[in-house]
C-alpha cells in the first residue's frame, strides 16, 4: 500500500520551489542582474539570434500553478485521489435534517518538516501484516475503505462527512502546543468565545488517542494529510511520557488508567502502521507488551488497581479495547500473543447471555455500566453497549484467531438487540450513549444486513443534528448530553463522534453483508 499521496508529494515540491508568486519574467531579471556583463551580453545576443532565425515559442497556460515548479513528476506521484477532483459530482445524501455550511479550517498549515522524509519509511513485506491493505489483498480488518469524497454506496454521504470534516478541523484547533489534547483545559486553545465542556484531568491520555483515532481514521498519518502535524505531535507527545521500563502509557492512577493505556497504545500502534515511521515501532511494540502483562493470567482485563477493584477481577469494557489493541497489533506486523486473545473471547462468553445474546459488563447478562446517579438519567434499559463491544471483540479477534462466521449465534443475537435500541437523539428518555453508538456502529457495519441500514440512519441523523454550529464550539458535541461526558468532557465526546461518522471507511469488512 502506498502510503504516500499525491497531495504530500506536492507538498514536498513545494519545499524547494520558487515562490508562487515569482513569474519567469521576474527570475530572469534576478538572475541577470546577478550576472556578470559579458555574461548578460551572450544572454541578449543569443535571444536575438533566436528571433532573427524566426523560431517559434510556445506558451501553454496552465491553471494549476504547482506544474510550473516542475518540467516533469517523479514516478512515485500519482494522479490525484477522487477526493482531490472537483470535476465529478459527489453521490447525494439526503438526511432528515439541512445539510451543514462549508467548513472554515482556521489551523494555520505549519510548514513540513524535512527530516521527516529524511528518515526511511519501513517497508510493508517481512514487517507488516499486509493480507487486508487495499490493493494488496482481504482480510484484515484494519486496513478499510480508503477515504474518498464519493463514498459510492457505501454510506457516509456528503452531509455526514461534512460533519466529519468539522470534528477534525475542532479537534486540531484544540490541540495543545505540547501534542495532546487536555480534557479539563482545552479552552485555553479557544480564539474567541471560551468552549464549555470540561472533563477530568486524569483522562487527558485517553482522550489523546482517541483524538488521534479520529485523524489516522481520515487518512491522516505523521506523514500524509491535511493534519500529518497533529497527528506526528500527538504520537510524540505519547512517546514522551511513556515508562521506559514497562512501556506503559499512563500515570497509574484512579479508574480510568487502564482504560487510558489501552486506548493510547491503541492510537499509537495505527500511527506507526499506517505511517510506517520506524520511530514508532519500539514505542508501539512495548505499550502492546505492557498489554499483555497487565492481563489477569488466563482471563482479560480491567483496572488493575487492588485499591478498587480486586486484580483479578475483569470487565467487558476493558477487555474489548484491549483487544482491539492486541488485532491492531497483529495486522501491523507486532507481537502479538493470540493465546490471549483466545481467554478473552472465552471471558467475553462466560458474560454472554445465551438465552438473549446479551453481554454483561461484570456479570452474565447484567448489561452496561453508569456512575452512581447516573442511571436514573441514562437508564441501564436504553443501552446495549456491552453487547456491542463483545460482538467487534468477536468478530475482529476472531478473524484474528481464523474462528469468524457471521452465522454465529451470539453475532445474530446481538445484532438483534442492537436493532431494537437504534441511536435516538432524545435528551428526556435517557438514549444518548456515545460510547454505545461508537460500538454499535463498528459491529454493525462489519455484520451488514438491515439491522446496519437501519442503524446508519438513525445514527447519521442523532450524530449530525446534534453537533454544533456556532463559534468556537462549532464541530464539537455537548458532553452534558452523554453519560460519560463528564469524564473525557467536549474532546472525547467530539473524538469519538467523529469516529462513528468514519465507521464507513475506517475498517475493511472482514465478514461481508449477509
Amino acid at each position: 500500500m502506498n502510503t504516500m499521496n499525491s497531495s504530500q508529494r506536492v507538498d514536498r515540491l513545494d519545499l524547494f520551489a520558487p515562490s508562487r508568486e515569482d513569474s519567469f519574467r521576474d527570475l530572469l531579471i534576478n538572475h541577470l542582474r546577478a550576472a556578470p556583463w559579458f555574461t548578460v551580453s551572450l544572454v541578449i545576443h543569443a535571444v536575438i539570434g533566436l528571433v532573427l532565425a524566426n523560431i517559434e515559442w510556445r506558451v501553454t497556460q496552465v491553471d494549476d500553478p504547482r506544474i510550473l515548479q516542475a518540467t516533469s513528476l517523479p514516478d512515485e506521484i500519482e494522479p490525484l485521489d477522487d477526493e482531490e477532483r472537483d470535476d465529478e459530482k459527489p453521490e447525494e445524501f439526503e438526511p432528515p435534517i439541512d445539510p451543514l455550511p462549508e467548513p472554515i479550517v482556521t489551523e494555520k498549515p505549519l510548514p513540513i518538516e524535512e527530516e521527516d522524509y529524511d528518515e526511511p519509511i519501513e517497508p510493508l513485506d517481512g514487517n507488516l501484516n499486509t493480507d487486508g491493505i487495499i490493493g494488496i489483498g482481504g482480510g484484515s480488518p484494519r486496513f478499510g475503505r480508503k477515504y474518498v469524497k464519493r463514498t459510492s454506496g457505501t454510506g457516509g454521504g456528503e452531509t455526514s462527512q461534512k460533519a466529519v470534516e468539522w470534528g477534525l478541523e475542532w479537534l486540531a484547533r484544540h490541540q495543545d502546543p505540547e501534542g495532546f489534547w487536555d480534557c479539563d483545559g482545552f479552552s485555553h486553545q479557544c480564539e474567541d468565545s471560551r468552549c464549555s465542556g470540561r472533563g477530568a484531568a486524569l483522562n487527558d491520555v485517553g482522550v489523546t488517542g482517541l483524538a488521534l483515532l479520529a485523524f489516522l481514521g481520515r487518512g491522516n498519518t505523521t506523514r500524509t494529510g491535511q493534519y500529518r502535524n497533529v497527528v506526528k505531535r500527538g504520537a510524540r507527545y505519547l512517546c514522551s511520557i511513556q515508562d521506559p521500563e514497562n512501556g506503559c502509557l499512563a500515570s497509574r492512577e484512579g479508574v480510568p488508567w487502564m482504560y487510558n493505556h489501552a486506548i493510547a497504545t491503541l492510537a499509537l500502534t495505527e500511527a506507526y502502521g499506517l505511517s510506517r515511521w520506524p520511530v514508532l515501532r519500539k514505542p508501539a511494540q512495548m505499550a502492546v507488551d505492557f498489554v499483555h502483562e497487565s492481563r489477569n493470567p488466563g482471563m482479560a482485563w480491567r483496572y488493575n488497581n487492588d485499591e478498587i477493584d480486586p486484580v483479578e477481577q475483569n470487565d467487558v469494557s476493558v477487555t474489548g479495547w484491549m483487544i482491539m489493541c492486541l488485532t491492531s497489533a497483529n495486522d501491523f506486523g507486532l507481537r502479538c500473543d493470540k493465546a490471549a486473545m483466545q481467554d478473552a473471547l472465552f471471558y467475553i462468553d462466560r458474560m454472554t447471555d445465551p438465552a438473549t445474546g446479551r453481554t454483561g459488563y461484570k456479570e452474565r447478562g447484567q448489561g452496561s455500566s453508569r456512575e452512581t446517579g447516573d442511571e436514573q438519567i441514562w437508564p441501564f434499559g436504553k443501552t446495549e453497549a456491552m453487547t456491542a463491544v463483545a460482538m467487534l471483540s468477536r468478530i475482529f479477534a476472531g478473524n484474528v484467531l481464523g474462528e469468524i462466521d457471521s452465522q454465529m449465534p451470539p453475532l445474530e443475537a446481538g445484532a438483534r438487540l442492537l436493532r431494537a435500541r437504534l441511536p435516538c437523539w432524545d435528551r428526556e428518555s435517557g438514549c444518548i450513549d456515545y460510547y454505545y453508538w461508537y460500538y454499535g456502529s463498528l459491529a454493525l457495519h462489519q455484520m451488514g444486513g438491515v439491522e446496519w441500514k437501519q442503524w446508519k440512519k438513525e445514527m447519521e441523523k442523532a450524530l449530525v443534528s446534534s453537533q454544533k454550529h456556532e463559534g468556537c464550539e462549532r464541530g464539537s458535541w455537548d458532553p452534558q448530553d452523554d453519560p460519560w461526558g463528564n469524564c473525557g468532557g467536549r474532546i472525547y465526546t467530539t473524538a469519538l463522534n467523529t469516529l462513528c461518522l468514519e465507521v464507513y471507511y475506517r475498517y475493511g469488512q472482514v465478514i461481508g453483508d449477509r
